[in-house]
């Protein structure tokens, strides 16, 4: 087999169609979990232990160039030490350690545009079946479609409206990106019928970072990290404001628009989760084991708000969520490598004009843009946790690439 490195993505030219089909398999099975259930997992995870097999070599020296990232998901892992839940922490630490794994394989083997057009092409069928046979809110009309809530509903449609968006500018026919612009729209539309101010608000970040690449991509590179390091600030900034006067603003949003965007009281979870970082500031409960049924505490807040099947429920920022689970050490690293993957993803967004080196930033923007309010990464068989690692993937190879060559020490 021969390949050449390209800009944007480890090869071009022809790799072997198994990997490639295995790759794409695990990709589409994750992406179908609202509609398969618990056979996502498992199809996800035999598509990817194959990848594993059929190249060990390969693989190996792939997951060694991204063994930083698994510092993640192995310190997860470990938390079972320390886990009030031992035996649920090591599931879900093997289970998170299993998913970084082969999300890394699946953007090592998968090329960026056909990843990016594999997931838009399988979350497009599902949003359409959610928006035609899919359940709507009895109460208020939203659009729960097959992902059982309103706020997943909404923001699996917002990713697709905006990865979609990235794909109207690839290079092809006419067809292609009319399928494309046909496919933001349908996102755009499905975001909306879900009634998800979360994710009306994400799809706003991430459509809005397609015009300010393109504004910035032709200044200095000076120009370039003062300009994004005042959008980091001001969005930081933004941030903080909206966190520490969310009753305000939500009581705002209830007047004009008729909907809570508290969620059943975010700052009253807040208060909690900041009581147990308190209690734990450095190591935490252990990974995933504070919502658990033997938790009198979780089980009141369960009660508080509502929550009758016991699971799913969490402190709605990412930050203090993680604090609470994995401590502040854990909560740094998971932060770290967020703002890995944003900055590498720009970095490669800014030094090419390749159509996909755009879709990626963006969608990280979506991510980043509401982790003070939502709680979206890193999870075991989660599409947004898989998305993100692929992007950092594909920037910091497209950044490899794109590197001057070493000279050699005489």
């Amino acid at each position: 087999m021969t390949a050449r490195a390209e800009v944007f993505g480890r090869f071009s030219g022809r790799l072997p169609d198994v990997d490639r089909l295995l790759a794409g398999s695990a990709l589409a099975a994750l992406v179908a979990e609202p509609v398969v259930g618990s056979l996502a997992a498992l199809g996800f995870l035999a598509a990817g232990m194959l990848l594993l097999a059929l190249r060990p070599a390969a693989s190996v020296m792939d997951l060694s160039e991204f063994r930083l990232v698994l510092i993640l998901p192995a310190y997860c892992l470990v938390s079972t030490l320390w886990s009030e839940v031992p035996a649920q922490t090591l599931r879900a630490g093997v289970q998170l350690f299993a998913t970084f794994v082969i999300a890394i394989l699946i953007a090592r083997r998968l090329p960026p545009g056909r990843f990016l057009v594999l997931l838009c092409g399988v979350q497009l069928a599902i949003v359409l079946a959610s928006v035609t046979t899919g359940s709507y809110r009895a109460d208020t009309g939203a659009l729960t479609g097959y992902y059982g809530s309103k706020n997943a509903m909404g923001g699996a449609a917002a990713l697709l409206a905006v990865l979609a968006a990235g794909l109207v500018a690839r290079p092809g026919g006419l067809g292609m990106r009319a399928a494309a612009l046909g496919a933001a729209v349908a996102g755009i539309g499905a975001a909306v019928l879900a009634q998800s101010m979360g994710a009306l608000f994400s799809l706003v970040a991430g459509l809005a970072a397609y015009p300010l690449l393109r504004a910035v991509r032709p200044l200095g590179l000076g120009v370039q990290v003062a300009v994004t390091a005042l959008a980091v600030l001001a969005a930081a900034t933004l941030g903080v404001v909206v966190a520490a006067n969310i009753d305000a603003l939500a009581a705002f949003v209830l007047d004009t628009t008729g909907k809570d965007i508290t969620l059943t009281g975010r700052t009253d979870l807040w208060r909690v989760a900041l009581d147990e970082i308190a209690a734990r500031p450095l190591l935490g409960t252990g990974y995933q084991a504070f919502w658990h049924s033997g938790n009198p505490l979780a089980q009141s807040l369960w009660a508080q708000f509502g929550i009758e099947s016991r699971s799913g429920f969490n402190f709605h920022n990412l930050y203090l969520s993680n604090a609470v689970e994995i401590g502040i050490l854990g909560a740094g690293m998971q932060a770290t490598l967020l703002l890995w993957t944003g900055i590498a993803a720009l970095r490669l967004a800014l030094l090419t004009r390749d159509h996909r080196s755009a879709a990626f930033p963006a969608a990280a923007v979506m991510v980043l843009s509401v982790t003070p309010l939502e709680v979206q990464v890193y999870f075991q068989f989660n599409l947004h946790s898989l998305l993100m690692i692929a992007i950092l993937v594909y920037a910091r190879d497209g950044l490899a690439v794109l590197a001057p060559p070493r000279v050699p020490r005489r």
